[in-house]
C-alpha cells in the first residue's frame, strides 16, 4: 500500500469522526443527557447521511467543486468537534467500562477491513455493477447526473454520495471505508441506545449480535448501502416506539431524522416512514407525530423532487404503469418486477419459511438463479438476531414500547414478503428485534440463550468470512499479487459460476490504450466499474435507447449502436445453457423465426450480426467472453 493511499484512508477516518463530533455539537440539545456512546454513534450516522446528501447535490453543479466542500466540511467538523470535546463532560454522563461483549463486537469490524482494503470481485455484485460504477462515471463526466442506462443512478444516494469523495481520494477502498464507518457508528449506537434503556450488558450483547450478523460483516467491506439504510430505518422505528411510550419531542425528532435518512438512502425507506408514522399517529402524540413525519419528508424530499424533475418519476423506475419515466417502458418494468419477485418464498402463506430461511440462507434470499451459485451463505441475517427477537416476544409485550415495536416488525415483514424477499432488504428490523430481545437478556428461563447465540454466531460468521473472503484476498492484501493480477486470475478458468470473476478487468487491460475503442456495448454484463472506456448496458431492460423491441434485422442493431456512438460490443456468453450449440449457430443462417420476447430476440439479432460479418471478433478474452468491433 502506498503512503498516499494510507494517508487518504486516514483523512477519511478523521473526517468521519469529525462529522460525528460536529453533528453532536450542532444537535447537542437533542443528545442532552444521553451517554457518550449513544451520542457519538447516532451523531456519526446522521453526520455521514447529511455529508453524503450535500456532496451529491453539490456534485450536480460539478464533482470538482466538492473538493472545496470537503475542506469546508473538514473545518466545520474539526472546529465543532473541538468545541464539543471541550464541553462534553458538562452534557454527558460518565461512561463506564464496556462489558466484554462490546470488545468482542470489534473483532468482526476489524476483520471486515479485509474487504475494504482489497478489490471487489463479482461477489460484491452491486458494488461493481453500480454503487461504485455510477460515482466513477460522475467523476469522469465532471458532474452528477442521471445515467440513462443505469436506473440505479436515480436512486436516493445519501450513502452513495460519499463514494464521490472516497473514489476521488482513496479509490474503491476509500469509498468502501465510508460503509465501514456506518457499521462502526451503528455498532456504537446500538451499544449506547439499548444500554441506556436496558443496561450496559444488554447493549453490549446486542452490539455483538449486530456486528456479527454474517451479512453485516460482509457488507461492511463492500460498497453496498444496506447496513447504513438498515441502521437509519431501524433507529427510526426505535425512536418512533420510544416516542409512543414517552411522548417526548426529542424522540419524535430523532425518529423523523432517521426515517428521513432511510428514505434518502433507499426507496424502501418510504415504507418505514409510512409504517412508523402511522403507528405514531395512532398510538402517540398526534401533534409530535405529525412533526416527526414532516421532518422525515423534509429530509428525503429532495431526492424525490429531483427524480420527478429529471426522469419524470419520483420513485423511478418503479410504478412505471402509473408514473411513467424516461428511457423506460412496460417491457423493462415487467422484467424488473419479475426479477424482484424471484427471491425468497413468495406469498404471505410462506411467511414462516421466509423467516426461517433468513437465519441460514439457502441462497433464495440473495439470488436464486442456479448459475449464480444459489446465493452465498454469509449473506444472511444469522440465527442470533431472530432468536433474540423470539425470546423478547416470548417474554411478553408489557408496554406501549414493546407493542409498537412488535407491530412495526410485523407490518414490515408483511411488506417485505409481498414486495421482494431479499435478505438485505430486511436489515431494517435488526434494531427493533434487538430492542425486543435486550429486555430479556437476564430473563431467567432464557438467561444464557442470547449470550450463547451471540458467541456461536460470531464464530460461525468469522469462519464463513474467512472461507469466502479472507482466503481469496489475503494474497493481494499481503502484497503477493497486484490488484490486476488478482482480478485477472479469477476469470482464467471461466467456469459456470459468476462468483469471484471480474472479466471486465481483463477487458479494460485490452481496450484502455486502443484509440479505436470509443464506446463499448456490454451485453449480458453489468460490471463496468473496472472499465476506463465509456460503456453502456446494452442488454434488454436497461434503457429504451437500445431499441430492441423495434429491431428486426442485424442492420437495425448496427444502425442503433452506431447512433449511440458504440464502436465495440462485449458479449458475455456465460449464461448460455449450451455454448457449443450457440457457437455452431454462428456458422449458418438462423433457421427459427425472430422471437417476440426481447429477452430471446436480442441474442438472435447479435448472432445474425456476427454471422453476417457486421460484428467482427477482435479478441476472444476467454471461452465465454469476447470483444467484437462494429464493421464500418
Amino acid at each position: 500500500m502506498s503512503g498516499w493511499f494510507l494517508l487518504a484512508l486516514s483523512l477519511i477516518a478523521l473526517m468521519c469522526v469529525g462529522a460525528s463530533a460536529a453533528t453532536a455539537y450542532f444537535c447537542r440539545k437533542l443528545f442532552a443527557g444521553k451517554s457518550w456512546s449513544t451520542m457519538y454513534g447516532l451523531a456519526g450516522l446522521i453526520g455521514l447521511g447529511v455529508w453524503g446528501t450535500s456532496t451529491y447535490f453539490t456534485g450536480m453543479i460539478g464533482t470538482r467543486s466538492k473538493e472545496s466542500g470537503l475542506i469546508l466540511w473538514g473545518v466545520i467538523a474539526l472546529v465543532a468537534g473541538g468545541l464539543w470535546l471541550k464541553n462534553r463532560n458538562k452534557n454527558t454522563p460518565p461512561e463506564t467500562r464496556p462489558p466484554l461483549a462490546f470488545w468482542l463486537a470489534l473483532i468482526p469490524l476489524l476483520i471486515s477491513l479485509v474487504g475494504v482494503l482489497t478489490p471487489s470481485t463479482a461477489l460484491d455484485w452491486d458494488s461493481v455493477a453500480y454503487h461504485l460504477a455510477v460515482p466513477k462515471i460522475w467523476l469522469q463526466e465532471g458532474h452528477v447526473s442521471s445515467v440513462s442506462y443505469i436506473h440505479h443512478s436515480n436512486f436516493p444516494a445519501a450513502v452513495d454520495g460519499l463514494f464521490l469523495i472516497g473514489l476521488k481520494h482513496g479509490g474503491q477502498a476509500g469509498a468502501k471505508a465510508f460503509v465501514w464507518w456506518f457499521t462502526a457508528f451503528g455498532t456504537l449506537a446500538i451499544y449506547g441506545v439499548l444500554g441506556d434503556r436496558f443496561g450496559k450488558k444488554a447493549g453490549a450483547i446486542s452490539a455483538l449480535i449486530f456486528a456479527s450478523i454474517p451479512m453485516v460483516i460482509w457488507e461492511s467491506g463492500t460498497a453496498y448501502i444496506d447496513v447504513a439504510h438498515g441502521l437509519f430505518a431501524g433507529f427510526g422505528f426505535y425512536f418512533a416506539a420510544l416516542h409512543i411510550e414517552s411522548r417526548k419531542r426529542e424522540d419524535a425528532i430523532l425518529a423523523g431524522i432517521m426515517l428521513g435518512l432511510a428514505a434518502g438512502s433507499k426507496y424502501t425507506g418510504l415504507q418505514s416512514i409510512g409504517i412508523a408514522g402511522l403507528l405514531m399517529l395512532v398510538m402517540g402524540d398526534r401533534k409530535l407525530a405529525a412533526q416527526a413525519i414532516g421532518i422525515a419528508v423534509a429530509v428525503c424530499a429532495p431526492w424525490y423532487i429531483k427524480n420527478w424533475i429529471v426522469v419524470g418519476n419520483p420513485v423511478y423506475p418503479f410504478f412505471y404503469s402509473v408514473l411513467g419515466g424516461k428511457n423506460w417502458d412496460s417491457a423493462a418494468a415487467a422484467m424488473y418486477t419479475g426479477q424482484q419477485k424471484l427471491f425468497g418464498y413468495p406469498g404471505i402463506a410462506n411467511l414462516g419459511n421466509s423467516i426461517i430461511g433468513l437465519a441460514g440462507n439457502s441462497g433464495r434470499f440473495t439470488d436464486p438463479q442456479p448459475l449464480l451459485g444459489n446465493g452465498f451463505a454469509f449473506v444472511s441475517l444469522g440465527f442470533a438476531l431472530l432468536a433474540t427477537g423470539a425470546v423478547g416476544i416470548a417474554k411478553g409485550l408489557a408496554n406501549k414500547f414493546d407493542r409498537s415495536i412488535a407491530l412495526m416488525i410485523g407490518i414490515q415483514l408483511l411488506a417485505w414478503t409481498v414486495l421482494s424477499q431479499q435478505s438485505r432488504y430486511i436489515l431494517a428490523l435488526a434494531i427493533p428485534l434487538l430492542a425486543l430481545g435486550a429486555r430479556a437478556i437476564d430473563w431467567k428461563p432464557t438467561k444464557h440463550l442470547i449470550p450463547a447465540a451471540a458467541g456461536i454466531q460470531l464464530l460461525i460468521s468469522l469462519y464463513l468470512y474467512n472461507a469466502s473472503i479472507i482466503q481469496e484476498r489475503l494474497p493481494v492484501l499481503a502484497g503477493g499479487l497486484t490488484e490486476q493480477e488478482f482480478l485477472e486470475g479469477f476469470q482464467a478458468s471461466d467456469g459456470g459460476r459468476v462468483s469471484g470473476k471480474v472479466a471486465t478487468a481483463t477487458l479494460n487491460k485490452a481496450t484502455k490504450d486502443d484509440p479505436a475503442v470509443k464506446k463499448i456495448a456490454l451485453l449480458d454484463e453489468v460490471f463496468g466499474f473496472y472499465l476506463d472506456k465509456p460503456y453502456i448496458w446494452a442488454g434488454p431492460g436497461h434503457t429504451t435507447e437500445v431499441a430492441w423491441a423495434k429491431m428486426q434485422t442485424a442492420q437495425d442493431l448496427i444502425d442503433n449502436f452506431k447512433q449511440l456512438g458504440i464502436s465495440h460490443v462485449y458479449l458475455n456468453n456465460q449464461y448460455v445453457a449450451d455454448l457449443d450449440k450457440w457457437n455452431q449457430s454462428l456458422t449458418q443462417p438462423r433457421s427459427e423465426p425472430l422471437a417476440e420476447d426481447i429477452r430471446n430476440k436480442w441474442r438472435q439479432l447479435v448472432g445474425d450480426a456476427i454471422h453476417e460479418g457486421k460484428l467482427k471478433l477482435t479478441q476472444q478474452l476467454s471461452r465465454t467472453k469476447a470483444l467484437y468491433e462494429i464493421a464500418q
